[in-house]
């Protein structure tokens, strides 16, 4: 799974907001406004990573359990489904 769009991630106060960088269509005017375990799984996607991957990665960043890491990455990754911006 990858993500759909080009988009870059810009630190915004204390959050992350991934922007379009290129716009395809008139409609591709939004913003994914993100926290910290969001640009982690953003950035984990755009590396190609798995979810699993994404969420070993989580552990050693926060100290968290492998099963809140993966129920916290598979909630991010929905969104982003949601969104739209996911090719599986």
């Amino acid at each position: 799974m990858k993500l759909k769009s080009k988009m870059t991630l810009m630190e915004l106060g204390t959050s992350y907001v991934a922007v379009p960088v290129e716009q395809k269509t008139e409609n591709d005017h939004y913003l994914i406004r993100l926290n910290e375990t969001g640009k982690s799984v953003w950035e984990g996607l755009t590396e190609g990573l798995s979810a699993e991957a994404i969420a070993e990665r989580l552990t050693q960043q926060y100290d968290v359990k492998l099963d809140r890491a993966m129920k916290a990455v598979q909630n991010v990754i929905k969104s982003l489904r949601e969104g739209g911006l996911l090719e599986e």
